[in-house]
């Protein structure tokens, strides 16, 4: 096991939050997420799109606090995720444009994507399937790495999957260092999680009764998902798993590159977008940093010149695509 992942050496661990920091790598997320929406419009794409506009807090955030070696995995909306861990720009893109020279060698695609030497496991569009094998990945590598901790991304409509039961079930039996985040965004594709849940369902209830610590938190506030993600990290890195409840704002629909700019019907009567625009978090997170002493110019400096370093990889990136046959 320990030959298949290669730890990288450049990533110090992590202890301290930066907003600095955080607002870098949730603005080239963005700035990555909107370079591919719009070439999926100029069709230079051909694959199924889950975009992250609007939720890298909770991808940076979680990011954030992990030591080198912990591992992570995602699911079909993990373009954000494999950023935030590290994983390379330049690789990114020319996967989702299915090029040999992406980090699946163009295989992959949108939803497939592993670089094993950002310590990013796996994606899978299977619904929950993740979680099993995120629980597959822990039981094997804390037999080498005791104390790191396997972090697992899915949905709220995933959260609801017999499967997922089952690998945090499975997680608590065998002590594993796992952190199960659930990306909630109230909606699986239009279905609003009202309507498929009971008045009494209660996620708190279902996974404490199954041994796993549970924790809820504002999936739009970086630094709250920092936080979260610390004290999850004291209880994962005993053996102890946890389920990381983070709520989450979906801008666009499920799949594709359409941004919803009006009030559709099956979003929650307040969840608008100007409440979405209002709960924005780079402009949370920036007015968070103002607040605790950042200048308004540093943290406008920080942006553009994240946007600009992003843009310019990618237009690299851009001029050289050349999509691979599969003949």
């Amino acid at each position: 096991m320990s030959t298949l992942i290669k730890i990288p050496e450049n990533q110090p661990d992590r202890s301290v939050f930066s907003y600095k920091e955080a607002i870098k790598k949730m603005v080239k997320i963005r700035t990555a997420e909107i370079f591919i929406r719009d070439s999926f419009w100029d069709e230079k794409i051909f694959s199924f799109l889950h975009l992250s506009i609007g939720q890298e807090a909770s991808a940076v955030g979680v990011s954030i606090a992990l030591d080198t070696k912990d591992l992570m995995l995602g699911n079909h909306r993990s373009h954000g995720h494999y950023l935030a861990k590290g994983g390379d720009l330049s690789k990114m893109i020319y996967e989702v444009f299915g090029d040999r020279r992406g980090c699946c060698k163009g295989y992959g695609g949108s939803m497939h994507m592993l670089d094993k030497s950002a310590g990013f496991m796996g994606t899978t569009p299977i619904l929950g399937s993740v979680a099993s094998i995120g629980v597959g990945q822990s039981f094997a590598y804390q037999m080498i790495h005791p104390k790191s901790v396997v972090v697992v991304f899915l949905g709220d409509g995933a959260s609801e999957e017999g499967t997922f039961m089952e690998s945090v079930n499975l997680a608590v039996n065998k002590s594993c260092n796992i952190i199960f985040v659930i990306e909630d965004n109230k909606y699986s594709v239009q279905s609003n999680k009202l309507d498929r849940r009971s008045k009494y369902y209660s996620h708190k209830l279902l996974f404490e009764g199954l041994g796993a610590m549970y924790f809820r938190e504002n999936g739009q506030d970086v630094e709250a998902v920092f936080n979260a993600t610390s004290n999850a990290l004291e209880f994962a890195r005993k053996g102890r798993p946890v389920v990381l409840h983070l709520d989450v704002l979906r801008s666009h629909t499920h799949s594709g590159p359409i941004l919803e700019t009006k009030d559709e019907s099956y979003r929650d009567k307040g969840d608008t977008i100007i409440s979405r625009e209002l709960n924005d978090c780079i402009l949370l997170a920036s007015n968070k940093a103002t607040s605790k002493g950042s200048s308004k110019n540093a943290i406008k400096s920080w942006i553009e010149t994240e946007k600009a370093d992003t843009l310019r990889v990618i237009s690299k990136v851009k001029s050289k695509v050349e999509v691979r046959s599969f003949d």
